[in-house]
């Protein structure tokens, strides 16, 4: 389906490419169709976070402030997270697609919970800027001009997705200009169940932007990162091989 809107309503597999300039964007909420578009352009893994290795316990879930980023201690993460070229933090400025980050102070506008907390399965990263009544999304932040291919998955609780109308995703290029957005419609099915949202571009990806559509401000969270570029000429096949069969343990 072709993007004539920067916002296509419906979760098909794969949309059309959408032109902004010289840009293209292809949107995913299949996986395999996103990995399969990743090798026919000739990307490969170069990162994955799935926060797995963080000191929380079961059922747990603990709160801290902007940002998570690697080499910044902060709970469960004794030297940040693992992957050096992302940033995870909270935007308060309200709605979809804000145009530029706009982290706030609050020292628990984030969390991490371990399995078994509300149902989820994994450990995540969330916000707690709802608590504060306030309006707010979730940016990835990818700090080198290299990653023309990300994916995450968002999720919500049982119990705390009332009036969900699912979730807007909105790539941005290296200087914060739009590439496009996406709505999966909600209700989406809370923890466990996960919604899967891919991109690729023709044009390096500076942030990608996750917005949790609620009648009034709820917890969502975000979890297994995919962050893809061209490789080496030499370590193109490894990396793409063991990065796709990492994927598929994970799925």
């Amino acid at each position: 389906m072709k993007l004539i809107a920067s916002v296509a309503l419906t979760a098909c597999a794969l949309a059309a490419p959408e032109a902004l300039g010289r840009a293209a964007v292809l949107f995913y909420t299949d996986p395999n169709a996103f990995h399969a578009q990743m090798q026919s352009q000739g990307k490969a893994i170069k990162g994955i976070e799935d926060f797995e290795y963080a000191n929380i316990q079961q059922g747990a879930k603990t709160p801290f402030p902007n940002p998570l980023m690697a080499g910044v201690p902060r709970p469960g993460f004794s030297n940040g997270i693992l992957s050096p070229n992302l940033i995870i933090q909270s935007n308060i400025t309200p709605g979809a697609c804000p145009p530029t980050p706009n982290p706030s102070s609050n020292p628990n506008a984030l969390w991490v919970n371990g399995p078994g907390f509300i149902g989820s399965n994994s450990v995540k990263i969330g916000t707690d800027e709802f608590l504060n009544g306030l309006d707010s999304s979730i940016d990835l932040l990818f700090t080198t001009p290299n990653k023309t291919g990300v994916a995450v998955e968002a999720s919500t609780y049982a119990g705390f997705n009332a009036g969900h109308g699912g979730f807007v995703f909105c790539a941005y290029d290296q200087f914060n200009n739009v590439l496009g957005s996406f709505v999966v419609p909600g209700p989406t099915t809370p923890e466990p169940n996960k919604s899967f949202f891919g991109v690729w571009a023709s044009v390096p990806i500076g942030r990608l932007n996750i917005y949790g559509i609620f009648s009034q401000p709820q917890p969502f969270a975000v979890d297994n990162i995919e962050m893809w570029a061209v490789p080496a000429p030499a370590s193109a096949g490894l990396l793409a091989l063991g990065g796709l069969a990492a994927l598929r343990r994970r799925r």
